[in-house]
């Protein structure tokens, strides 16, 4: 018999699994969802697929990944995607309706990663969730993600989602390399 390393249930090759993900997100299939990161193989098409009755906002700061993005989602016959591009570091000029919002490893790729994080939560209604999954600043076995001097530790995030009015629905890791937090903004108090 044959020991094999077993793949983790929700990475493989390094890639995100969006079943995994998507699992794990309070999710409606009539929701408007805004996934900053538009990669083609990242998770605007898994989503876009699930909130059939809703749409999806994809947000990126890069023209040509949108227009490769357009392509994909042409090809596979959707008609709730939006492309929006945007700045990289801010999004407080951004006016969008969304119930939630994804972002996948934009922590880290940003020059002010708590400015990002705030702009997001801006754009959230009372009630509306938020995922955040980026890169561990610690080693780890079999690390190839970014920099660590440029990644964004897990409790920095979670003083940010306090700052911003933010619980926490759930925490996990993805790997040895990576974690995952969903949040929830609170509503504000009723009269």
């Amino acid at each position: 018999m044959t020991t094999r390393p077993t793949a983790s249930w929700h990475t493989f090759n390094d890639q995100i699994d969006p079943h995994a993900i998507i699992s794990l997100l309070p999710i409606h299939r009539s929701q408007h969802v805004a996934v900053l990161g538009g990669d083609v193989d990242g998770l605007t098409i898994p989503i876009a697929k699930y909130v059939y009755d809703g749409n999806v906002i994809a947000l990126d700061s890069d023209q040509e990944t949108l227009d490769q993005l357009a392509i994909e989602v042409k090809r596979v016959h959707l008609t709730n995607v939006d492309l929006t591009l945007v700045d990289d570091d801010d999004l407080t000029g951004t006016e969008i309706d969304t119930d939630g919002i994804v972002v996948i490893d934009a922590l880290h790729q940003t020059t002010s990663p708590a400015r990002l994080f705030s702009s997001v939560a801006r754009l959230l209604p009372g009630g509306g969730w938020m995922l955040i999954a980026d890169w561990f600043s610690t080693d780890a076995r079999g690390d190839n993600g970014p920099a660590k001097s440029k990644r964004v530790d897990a409790a920095r995030v979670d003083r940010w989602a306090s700052e911003n009015d933010m619980t926490p629905i759930t925490r996990r890791t993805l790997g040895v390399q990576r974690y995952v937090h969903v949040y929830r903004k609170r509503r504000a108090p009723s009269n």
